[in-house]
């Protein structure tokens, strides 16, 4: 839901709840709640969790990770498909992703390979691969 003003040491305080290993959640007058550590100096936050996250949880069909995800972000986590997307996205921004690292050229098709590499390497960045290289690899 929405970053408290609870301090730690009063999250502390509240009622645990049984959570997989590197998960605190807690329940404190009939709301629910988790904590986030930021910066170098690991400042905790504690973060309200919307009831009705933590049913889809205590119902199994949402993980721990999720819940403690959306609590501090008020968003669920990108699905795999989302962050393909975004991946492949990043990469066509500049198409140095694509020769750089390999493991790239797994988000696209071979005949968007056959376009996209011409491309960067009309664009000099060639650097140590070659399309024949990309095409046996893939």
């Amino acid at each position: 839901m929405s970053l408290t003003k609870i301090t730690w040491e009063e999250f502390d305080t509240f009622d645990k709840i049984e959570s997989p290993k590197g998960y605190d959640f807690r329940r404190h007058e009939g709301k629910y709640y988790t904590f986030g550590e930021f910066g170098v100096a690991s400042v905790r936050r504690v973060f309200e969790i919307n009831p009705s996250d933590f049913n889809e949880y205590l119902l199994g069909r949402r993980t721990a990770r999720e819940i403690d995800f959306k609590a501090q972000n008020d968003c669920w986590p990108p699905t795999e498909e989302e962050k393909k997307v975004s991946e492949k996205q990043f990469v066509l921004k500049g198409l140095t992703p694509l020769i750089a690292s390999p493991k790239s050229w797994e988000l696209f098709t071979q005949e968007e390979l056959e376009t996209l590499i011409p491309l960067a390497e009309k664009n000099g960045l060639t650097g140590e691969v070659s399309f024949q290289m990309i095409m046996y690899h893939h």
